[in-house]
């Protein structure tokens, strides 16, 4: 993987965030070629990540890594193969390198709310915790400059390749109000299969004079109104991590505030339509958000979460 530093920078404002999907605009569309085609793929149901709470322990802070690239041209088997068999657990391996699980984009929900600056077909979340960002990230350098950390056969290393972020926690994982947990049939039932498994990615900014601590009191009301709806079964709130000192400037932009809202259902379609008419119906409350710069996208997850100790036994 290429270094990690010079993707991070100072979080943009919101002008800057349009000019810089603009630009990308321009740019990228093979993303959205490799994303199409991979859709008629099967969907999954794995588990989403580690369960609890996965607040960050005392003293430390806890982040996502998240990393959402397409393979080269006619490498899609090489790339697959090494990510899922070779890299994930080079990584995992590292201190504070403490889970991954990959996912694939759901290319076809409408409406969308996803610019090029985001559109990669593969997306892998790494989960991190540690006192000191920097040497995650550097760890991390160490390890794929001396080899421990192999590169991917069929990864897109060029400039532009690949689009990164890391965000940090800012709130536990919230379940149901309800108690109920993900969907799994009696062992009597021999016709009802199991719900796929999605998550979305929601990436927001606070509108123009928005205090932060107002808007972030506002998305945690947000994240519990949500969870009401039925095939919404937990959330996390995220904030852009500050960049370590030494970062070299972050190339493309993000919005300050992520939440992961984990999902059941027949299809994404059908979860983000129960989401919209919740919202028309006046049950979801709109959020003070800055709708020019918001990004939405969902995704499948194509393999379980995986730690150390699965390269442990």
């Amino acid at each position: 993987m290429m270094s990690l530093g010079k993707h991070f920078q100072t979080r943009l404002r919101s002008t800057d965030l349009r000019a810089g999907m603009c630009e990308i605009f321009k740019r990228l569309s093979i993303g959205v070629t490799i994303a199409l085609g991979l859709s008629t793929a099967a969907p999954a149901q794995w588990s989403i990540g580690q369960p609890g709470t996965r607040e960050a322990p005392e003293g430390q802070n806890r982040y996502v890594y998240m990393v959402m690239s397409d393979p080269l041209p006619g490498r899609e088997a090489d790339f697959n193969d090494a990510y899922q068999n070779m890299h994930m657990g080079d990584l995992v391996q590292l201190p504070g390198w403490t889970g991954a699980q990959r996912f694939r984009l759901v290319p076809d929900v409408a409406p969308r709310s996803i610019q090029p600056l985001y559109r990669r077909g593969n997306l892998i979340i790494w989960d991190q915790e540690g006192a000191d960002l920097g040497k995650l990230q550097s760890d991390s350098r160490a390890a794929i400059a001396g080899g421990k950390s192999r590169l991917i056969p069929g990864f897109d290393y060029s400039d532009g390749g690949s689009v990164r972020a890391i965000y940090q926690v800012i709130g536990p994982r919230v379940t149901r109000p309800d108690g109920r947990k993900p969907f799994i049939p009696d062992d009597a039932d021999t016709k009802t299969p199991r719900p796929n498994r999605y998550i979305m990615l929601d990436f927001v900014e606070s509108a123009a004079n928005a205090a932060d601590a107002d808007f972030e009191a506002a998305l945690a009301g947000h994240v519990g109104e949500v969870l009401a709806l039925p095939g919404f079964m937990a959330a996390q709130r995220f904030r852009f991590a500050t960049p370590p000192p030494g970062a070299a400037p972050q190339r493309l932009p993000f919005p300050k505030y992520l939440v992961i809202w984990e999902t059941e259902g027949s299809t994404a379609q059908a979860l983000q339509d129960a989401l919209a008419a919740a919202t028309k119906a006046g049950r979801i409350a709109p959020l003070a958000a800055d709708a020019a710069t918001a990004q939405s996208s969902w995704w499948v997850p194509t393999s379980p979460f995986i730690t150390k100790d699965d390269f442990q036994r």
